[in-house]
């Protein structure tokens, strides 16, 4: 009992110093700035890439899990950390005949694991059948790829995201970022407790 009531008391005050800080005069341009943001991201995907939010948080997920796995610390593996060094690992992964978890056993990383539809529900939240539909969608335009063996894996198309999609994308997100600063609401939300 007296440890339910000192939690509730320890969230009871987060919640108060959460809201002190949300309540401060620069949140409305953080908000603002934010709601531009997600907006103009959700507009792009629609009118550059043609595709539904769905079919890209689905091939997000599996960009995702590919950088997880080119990510994993190797004794012999140097690190991507370039947009040019991921390029041309995007372009090998999408080209290739082979599947991820091969190409990256010439980079000595262990424990592959393969995207699966099911896996791709559990992170999304999104229907087993909108999955498997959205996928299928996905494999046709090659902005995936997929066998039973090997599993989700990005497609040769993936390529225009990453070279197009994503710089504008990096742009928009430091532009945010220096309208944050600027207001100084980003320093006050980087030394917060949230």
């Amino acid at each position: 009992m007296k440890e339910e009531l000192t939690h509730e008391l320890k969230d009871k005050t987060k919640r108060t110093e959460t809201d002190k800080l949300l309540g401060k005069k620069p949140f409305a341009t953080v908000m603002y700035r934010w709601v531009l943001f997600v907006i103009n991201y959700y507009a792009r995907v629609r009118q550059q890439l043609k595709i539904d939010y769905d079919s890209f948080i689905i091939i997000q997920t599996t960009a995702s899990h590919a950088l997880y796995d080119l990510n994993k610390k190797s004794i012999n593996k140097k690190e991507v950390e370039s947009y040019e060094e991921l390029h041309a690992e995007w372009d090998k992964i999408a080209n290739s005949k082979n599947s991820i978890a091969e190409i990256l056993e010439d980079k000595n990383v262990a424990n592959f694991t393969k995207l699966t539809i099911s896996s791709i529900c559990l992170v999304t939240g999104l229907p087993k059948e909108t999955v498997r539909r959205k996928v299928n969608m996905l494999v046709k335009k090659d902005l995936l790829k997929s066998s039973q063996t090997k599993g989700i894996q990005i497609g040769t198309q993936y390529k225009k995201i990453f070279s197009e999609f994503v710089p504008v994308t990096a742009k928009d997100i430091v532009k945010m970022l220096k309208a944050w600063e600027k207001s100084g609401a980003l320093k006050k939300l980087i030394n917060s407790d949230l």
